[in-house]
This record gives structure tokens, C-alpha cells and sequence, in this order.
């Protein structure tokens, strides 16, 4: 197998735990692994779409510009995780912003040699089509949450949600596993950070949340789900 294809490690991710030594090795020929300082973008609106992207370590913030300049976050992916995949369906450029929310690590595949795989093997296509259809109902759920719910509301079923996906248990309650600004939070809820620290103080004053180096403890679920 070719260096290259060692580097990234591509084996170990679940997308291709079907696949064969050849075609390992076929995607690790057009794979560069790259790694991304903390804050800078890995992809940005108008770029070509010629890769796709693995996520080996760190995060990763998928958002988009709204009217008004702001950034509105689409997901936040987690090593393991591909993006970049909306290249296979067409040859638009980039719509989205990638940034790395930490320094990423990262496997950069060229799209010609991913199409090729994909096209040989029914279980990686099934399996990105999979991958899309899951980011569309996310997506849908975050517009009916702009549309149906207000910002106290929409922050509380996100903290639920990162509790439910990233959540370790504590003493006093659960400890959302990964560190977001109050300006990550504003954006995966289309709010400002005045308004989403604002909202933060006040849970933590009514003692619904606690707040220890930057890393949110939900100390009252029940509550936070009951918000309408």
C-alpha cells in the first residue's frame, strides 16, 4: 500500500472498511494528508470542488454566510467524518465555509479517485448517500428550529442535543465532552453571542447549567427539555 494511503490511515474509517487492498491503495495514490491550524478555513465559498475530505483528528465547523454577514453553523463534525462529499454530485463550486475549530487533522482525497472507488463498490455509495440524507434532515431540524422556536428555546434543545451526542457523566449532571465559544454556540443557533451568553448567565443563575473552563455541565435536563 502506498505511503500516502498509510499516512491517512483510510482503513480505519468506516466508509471504507469494505474496500480491498487495491482500492485502498487506489484512493491512498490520490490522497494528500494535510493538517490545519486551529481557525483557518479549509474550504471557502467559489472554491473548485475537486476534494473530499476525511476528518482524522480535531473538529471541524461546516457553516454558511447569512443576509446579514453572520456565519450560521451547519455541523460541527467530529474525526471520523467526511465533508466536502456535495463535490460527487456535481461540479458546482464550494456554497459552505470549512473552518477547524482545532487543529485538524486531515486526509484530502481527490474526487476523480474517490468517484472511481465508489462507482466499483456499492457499499461506500450507499454509504455516502446515507451520510447526505442524515445532513439534510439535520439541516431541516435546524430550520424549524429558527422558524418555530425562540433563541431560550432553540439553545436549550441544543444543549440537550450536544448532551445526548458528546455528554459524559459528572457528580452533579452531565458534561457536554467538547469546548464551544459562546460565538460557536451563537451560530449552531442563528443568535448572536450577546444574546447567547445573555441566555447562558440566566440557566446558570436559575441553576440549570454550570460552566467550568469552558466545558457546559446541564444540572437540569428535565427543565431544559420542558422549554417551549
Amino acid at each position: 500500500m502506498s505511503e500516502i494511503c498509510e499516512i491517512c490511515s483510510l482503513k480505519t474509517y468506516e466508509l471504507f472498511k469494505d474496500l480491498n487492498e487495491e482500492e485502498l491503495d487506489q484512493l491512498g495514490r490520490g490522497s494528500t494528508p494535510t493538517m490545519v491550524p486551529k481557525r483557518e478555513y479549509i474550504f471557502t465559498p467559489d472554491e473548485p470542488s475537486n476534494q473530499i475530505y476525511m476528518l482524522k483528528s480535531g473538529r471541524v465547523r461546516i457553516s454558511r454566510l447569512s443576509e446579514t454577514g453572520k456565519h450560521f453553523t451547519l455541523v460541527i463534525l467530529e474525526p471520523g467524518d467526511i465533508f466536502g462529499e456535495s463535490a460527487l454530485f456535481d461540479d458546482e463550486p464550494r456554497r459552505n465555509f470549512a473552518e477547524a475549530l482545532d487543529d485538524a487533522q486531515i486526509c484530502m482525497i481527490d474526487k476523480r479517485e474517490f468517484e472511481k472507488v465508489a462507482l466499483s463498490n456499492p457499499s461506500v455509495s450507499l454509504k455516502i448517500a446515507q451520510i447526505v440524507e442524515h445532513r439534510l434532515t439535520e439541516a431541516q431540524e435546524q430550520i424549524e428550529n429558527l422558524v418555530f422556536y425562540d433563541v431560550q428555546t432553540r439553545l436549550a434543545r441544543l444543549l440537550l442535543k450536544l448532551a445526548d451526542i458528546h455528554g459524559e457523566r459528572v457528580e452533579h449532571g452531565v458534561q457536554i465532552g467538547i469546548k464551544l465559544t459562546h460565538e460557536d454556540i451563537a451560530s449552531l443557533i442563528g443568535s448572536t453571542r450577546e444574546t447567547t451568553s445573555k441566555i447562558l448567565n440566566e440557566f446558570k443563575a436559575h441553576g440549570w447549567i454550570d460552566v467550568k473552563k469552558r466545558q457546559i455541565i446541564l444540572l437540569d435536563q428535565k427543565v431544559l427539555a420542558e422549554m417551549k
